[in-house]
């Protein structure tokens, strides 16, 4: 978030530092530059991937398969 707009150089580093691509081939630049009026007045929003999609995206842990508990905590 910057108070005042972005200046040349800002809007050249945010666009070096690359673009992050989700799930579904959809693609989000990994720095975004808001300035507080624009989200405050809606013209401006973060971009970020649906993270509602968590089965998608994280991994399940594998189920342990034997019936023997482990040696004594402490």
């Amino acid at each position: 978030m910057s108070k005042s707009e972005p200046t040349r150089a800002m809007k050249e580093e945010a666009t070096a530092a690359g673009f992050y691509e989700s799930i579904g081939s959809v693609i989000f630049p990994k720095i975004q530059i808001l300035t507080i009026k624009g989200l405050l007045d809606g013209t401006k929003t973060a971009r970020y991937p649906d993270l509602t999609r968590g089965g998608l995206t994280f991994k399940k842990a594998k189920k342990e398969t034997t019936d023997e508990q482990g040696g004594p905590l402490f």
